[in-house]
């Protein structure tokens, strides 16, 4: 039923494309790589590869680029078994990520020990994030494949970026059409007991100046948690499809159109699982650790079990389109327009926060979670190689985000009624509109071959309004009370002038210095649950204005290469002061449910040393090892979070030091198979988790270790590969709650738990055509 709609789409673009070429001058005659990206991936020279990023909003090398920049390849990132986002933190040292089920700006990524973990509409990341030039905002989706490569751009990248590159940014690019190339693969991995996945690809050229890439992946996760109420094992199921189509009808213009979709369901998928519960909590109303074992959970910090009698269910649908044109003009300047528009979708969800067969049970239902982007981008790059090198462009975008949750709280019925109630249901309906423009520009001007000034400018006008209404009715036995509608609202614009300066000089051809001063800013959000807390009756109130977060960066660097292009040692000092963090704080309320507040943290530094290094001391085998200082990222004396002083403790997700090291040896067996051993691991010292001066908040310092072994066909049609990833099954959480939901305080801890916290084996088969 569906091919002839395919043939009817396939045949309308080759119209186009034959229509377009027409009108412009046909194209040269293609050549081998004619098909290849602009921003190709990699080129092999003698020892290791030269990368190409766009890290500047134009194609250069690693190397020239003067920002602190980690890469990871498309065959890197299929080794170290990326398959979303928050895998990313086991490829590079500076960057790390909170949990990514509950949701808040950005997926609580870190980069320097800087990151946003807040869940307020109005609120958006420090760490951007950048897909194929699309700035991602709320809309971004955790599903990743059939990518070029990654980078992640450390250190405030606002010039060029945006008001949400305040921390850094990830800048994905996706594999595009070869034009002229008929080829494709497909790849199946067996997970064990973890679940199975299934990816393919296709290249289909329309003619000689176009072609179609599809790409799609359906996967599932099987047992991260496991509700031993039901009996019943957590399943994920992921599902996503690409489409690029690629148009080059001369030298000079190339047109990139690009449509995703990604569904994700969730089933049985609770948040959390207790791993510390005490025998009573503070005010001795309730037994945690008897109230878990009553239902079958025994408590540790291994423990994937829970107890939940509500429905767990969660989906998200994601939906992207794209369109690029990048057109040379006679002067050698590259024109560029980039429009997008991006959906996504969650809910119907629920969630049973309570965790155990008893009182005092927390429901959340959320039937819908939705945010929509519109973008556009219109810039102009010189050429490079010149005396002069210049960015220029102008940016706008439109975001809208609603959300619509129910929270149901069941306190004790052993308790008289009144004056304790039966029921306390609130639901909460939030908007949030969020407008920016922006006219930013850099240039770098060279004093001499070796020598080069660079200099960036950006303004942006923020927009931000959002209102919340909450509507709370409490029932006691036999009666309700009538209905308590509290709502507030609020609005900011907020003008800002952010940039960078620096220096770069070539020491010589292999050795490349740069310094920097980079100032960026992240836009204003509104606090209407503040007011809304507070208030004691039903009305309307103002929202309170969260300020701007404005850092300001300085790095010096230096990228060599050694031993003829065998050793690439890339390494980075940077200090960086942040006034007026944006922060959020979670308390429990007086019923039991968890209140999250954003604010301002009034000075935050970040200060450290970083290095990449790319080695290749044999033909046969290849080293990648990333490493990280940070230091301090402390909150400044006296600050307090739920009134416990936490000045001088190290901000969520800031590990002073942590290393990922990567190996890969190869073999030419007889036949000309190829056997390729590989591995990978990833050192992390102790990390806080949640804000609390509790040792159980924290995570002490661990390593992980992973393993491969590969083999490749003579004509590198087929592989198979078996792994083995987190050889040592070390539970690491990817958040810590506190207290226990449901439980009041003083009732011990729960362990967000993901995929990478179990070992798994398993093993994938891949063949190309």
């Amino acid at each position: 039923m569906h091919a002839p709609r395919t043939t009817s789409a396939i045949g309308s673009l080759t119209v186009l494309s034959m229509s377009l070429a027409a009108i412009w001058t046909p194209a040269c005659a293609q050549t081998g790589d004619s098909g290849a990206s602009p921003e190709a991936n990699t080129k092999i020279e003698k020892g290791i590869e030269t990368v190409v990023v766009t890290a500047q909003k134009r194609s250069q090398s690693i190397k020239e680029v003067p920002v602190a920049i980690t890469v990871v390849n498309a065959a890197q990132l299929e080794r170290a078994g990326v398959k979303d986002i928050g895998d990313l933190a086991k490829t590079a040292a500076s960057l790390e990520f909170g949990d990514q089920s509950t949701g808040g700006a950005g997926g609580s990524a870190s980069i320097r020990g800087i990151g946003t973990a807040v869940f307020t509409q109005s609120a958006e990341s420090s760490v951007g994030v950048v897909v194929d030039g699309v700035p991602q905002g709320a809309t971004a989706g955790g599903l990743m494949f059939d990518l070029a490569r990654v980078e992640v751009l450390r250190g405030p990248q606002g010039t060029l970026f945006g008001k949400n590159a305040s921390a850094g940014v990830l800048n994905m690019s996706t594999q595009e059409p070869i034009i002229g190339d008929h080829g494709g693969s497909v790849q199946f991995e067996f997970k064990g007991k973890r679940g199975e996945a299934l990816r393919a690809t296709g290249n289909v050229p329309l003619n000689d100046i176009s072609a179609l890439r599809i790409s799609a992946v359906g996967e599932r996760n099987k047992g991260v948690y496991h509700n031993v109420l039901t009996d019943k094992d957590s399943v994920t199921t992921n599902g996503g499809a690409r489409l690029r189509y690629l148009l080059k009808p001369n030298r000079d213009v190339a047109v990139n159109l690009i449509a995703d979709a990604s569904n994700q369901r969730n089933e049985n998928a609770v948040f959390f699982a207790p791993s510390v519960a005490y025998a009573t909590n503070t005010a001795g109303n309730h037994q945690p650790a008897a109230e878990f074992a009553s239902c079958g959970v025994t408590v540790s910090k291994t423990n994937n079990q829970v107890c939940s009698d509500g429905a767990e269910i969660q989906h998200t649908r994601v939906r992207g389109l794209s369109g690029q044109v990048d057109w040379t003009l006679g002067s050698g300047d590259t024109l560029t327009s980039i429009t997008a528009y991006r959906t996504r979708k969650q809910g119907p969800d629920s969630v049973n926060i309570g965790m155990s067969n008893t009182y005092d049970k927390v429901y959340n239902f959320t039937p819908h979670q939705d945010a929509q982007q519109f973008s556009q981008e219109l810039r102009i790059a010189s050429p490079t190689k010149q005396a002069l090198e210049y960015v220029g462009g102008l940016f706008y975008a439109d975001s809208k985000n609603y959300k619509d949750s129910t929270t149901t709280i069941l306190p004790s019925p052993f308790l008289p009624s009144p004056p304790v109630p039966r029921s306390i249901a609130t639901d909460a309906i939030q908007h949030a509109h969020l407008t920016t423009k922006a006219l930013f520009g850099q240039a770098t001007y060279h004093l001499t071959d070796a020598t080069g000034i660079i200099a960036g400018l950006r303004y942006t006008r923020d927009t931000v309004t959002a209102d919340e209404s909450q509507s709370s009715v409490v029932a006691f036995d036999g009666f309700t009370l009538p209905a308590s509608v509290k709502a507030a609202s609020g609005s900011a614009q907020q003008s800002n002038v952010s940039g960078k300066i620096g220096l770069q000089h070539a020491l010589s051809k292999t050795t490349n210095l740069y310094a920097t001063l980079s100032r960026g800013y992240k836009g204003p959000q509104i606090d209407n649950d503040t007011p809304i807390n507070v208030a004691t009756a039903s009305g309307n109130s103002a929202g309170n204005i969260v300020k701007p977060e404005l850092p300001t960066s300085f790095e010096v660097g230096s990228k060599m290469s050694f031993l003829n292009r065998r050793l690439d040692v890339d390494v980075a000092a940077f200090h960086t002061k942040i006034k007026d963090f944006q922060e959020q704080n979670c308390t429990l309320t007086a019923v039991g449910a968890l209140s999250c507040i954003p604010l301002n943290v009034p000075s935050v530094t970040s200060k450290g040393v970083e290095a990449d290094i790319r080695a290749r001391p044999l033909p046969e085998l290849q080293l990648g090892l990333s490493v990280a200082m940070i230091l301090d990222t402390a909150y400044p004396a006296g600050f307090s979070f739920d009134n416990q002083n936490v000045g001088g403790q190290r901000l969520l997700y800031s590990p002073r030091n942590k290393a990922t090291l990567n190996g890969d040896y190869s073999w030419t067996l007889p036949g000309d198979y190829e056997l390729k051993l590989g591995g990978d691991v990833v050192y992390k010292s102790r990390v806080r988790l949640c804000n609390s001066l509790d040792t159980e908040c924290g995570y002490g310092g661990h390593s992980t270790a992973s393993l491969r072994l590969a083999l490749r066909s003579p004509d590198d049609k087929w592989g198979v590969e078996v792994y083995d990833r987190n050889l040592g099954d070390k539970r690491v959480p990817n958040a810590i709650i506190y207290p226990l939901p449901g439980k009041g305080a003083g009732s011990g801890f729960a362990y967000s738990l993901g995929e990478n916290s179990f070992r798994r084996i398993g093993v994938t088969l891949d063949y190309r055509f």
